[in-house]
């Protein structure tokens, strides 16, 4: 799950983050990485970095590794 602290759709942006095992289950907010990066719910889509842990989830098996 990729999330922003910025999301104005999901208030607070933490209910959005799903439960599992660390093995199964990432939750990442872009922020935490990037703080710079003020996307919102509707630019995380079009967010280059998002897509950074987009293409390392697709990479191996497993949950992205942030």
């Amino acid at each position: 799950m990729i999330t922003t602290r910025y999301d104005d759709m999901v208030v607070p942006y933490t209910p959005a983050f799903l439960k599992g095992p660390a093995s199964r289950v990432s939750n990442i907010t872009i922020q935490d990485y990037y703080p710079l990066d003020t996307s919102d719910h509707l630019l995380i889509p079009y967010d280059e970095r998002a897509y950074t842990f987009i293409f390392d989830a697709l990479s191996h098996p497993g949950p992205a590794r942030p």
